[in-house]
């Protein structure tokens, strides 16, 4: 636990690690021991039910019998189930849990360092599908043709919703929780100011920002491949699959951040904007009406929306902010 003085506002840090990454939560308040419990105590459960790489995982067990018998889930993974196969059909399928195969193959690619063949990405794509889940009474899950479920890109979106219901339980309304690319603000500053929400530079190091966004109660949510990659014969690959081609998201979206008060919500369809690739995530965007959203692309443009262009401060001269609803991308 760390204690700092900031802007002579007592500040709280406490930290965690799971879900592969650490994870901070900065308490602008006293009396939050509780509360920290509460939600460490939630997230370790909730890996230990979703983490593919434990055996004796409840997504394990379900990956290993579902295609057999229905398997029943805790009422969490049922509803995150749910949620997932909601947003795969509101994404028109890039948001997909189904692709675990298609995962392992790139993962099997990595370690020998050779591409993939055609044939085995179109076989690992007959697997992937939302239509091979069923959702069945009392909270049994059935597979269908041998499909397998990750919720690696949703995980940390279901969980940053459910603690925020715990701080709302246990009174916290001033806090703010970093989940590794995921950001949950909760209330305000106790100067009752905005959040200030940094948006990461894609070309220096994580410490550099692009610009930033003054936020009320809030998830912010960063889809993006500067840290998290990998390289098969000396090529750099996206860890984002896109769902409807088995190859990594290749694009020239730099990073997509999307803001909304639902984390499930926000953690997807960053995911899904972008797999899309950059042309159709802004369509996308520009037909649905509801998402918010930042797209910083390679080639130094920021696509904004009009509701978080109000809030958005450029930190980079170089690059030229364009707003969503003045922009057709052919």
């Amino acid at each position: 636990m760390d204690t700092a003085l900031i802007s002579n506002e007592i500040k709280t840090i406490k930290s965690m690690s799971a879900l592969s990454t650490d994870i901070h939560f900065v308490f602008y308040q006293p009396n939050f021991e509780c509360t920290f419990d509460r939600a460490h105590n939630f997230i370790s459960d909730m890996e230990n039910k979703l983490s593919v790489f434990r055996p004796k995982s409840m997504v394990s067990k379900l990956n290993r019998y579902g295609s057999y018998i229905p398997v029943k889930v805790c009422p969490d993974v049922y509803n995150l189930i749910k949620k997932s196969l909601e947003y795969s059909k509101f994404s028109e399928g890039y948001f997909d849990i189904t692709i675990k195969r298609l995962m392992d193959l790139w993962k099997e690619a990595k370690q020998k360092n050779q591409m993939p063949s055609k044939e085995e990405i179109e076989l690992a794509l007959t697997f992937s599908g939302s239509e091979n889940v069923q959702l069945l009474q009392n909270y049994k899950v059935k597979l269908k043709n041998k499909a397998k479920l990750d919720f690696g890109a949703i995980a940390k979106g279901f969980i940053a919703d459910k603690i925020r219901e715990i701080f709302e339980q246990e009174g916290i309304n001033s806090a703010i929780v970093d989940l590794g690319g995921h950001i949950l603000t909760v209330g305000k500053k106790r100067n009752e100011s905005l959040w200030k929400v940094g948006i990461r530079h894609p070309f220096k190091t994580r410490e550099n920002i692009v610009g930033f966004l003054e936020l009320g109660s809030t998830s912010v949510v960063t889809s993006a491949s500067y840290e998290r990659y990998f390289t098969i014969d000396a090529k750099t690959l996206s860890h984002i699959i896109n769902p409807k081609t088995g190859f990594p998201a290749e694009d020239d979206i730099a990073s997509i951040t999307v803001v909304d008060t639902n984390s499930t919500f926000a953690d997807a369809v960053s995911t899904a904007l972008f797999a899309m690739g950059l042309k159709k995530a802004i369509n996308f965007i520009q037909s649905k009406k509801t998402i918010e959203a930042v797209v910083v692309t390679s080639f130094r443009e920021i696509y904004i929306t009009p509701a978080l262009a109000q809030r958005f401060t450029l930190c980079d001269s170089s690059f030229r902010v364009i707003k969503t609803n003045e922009v057709i991308v052919l």
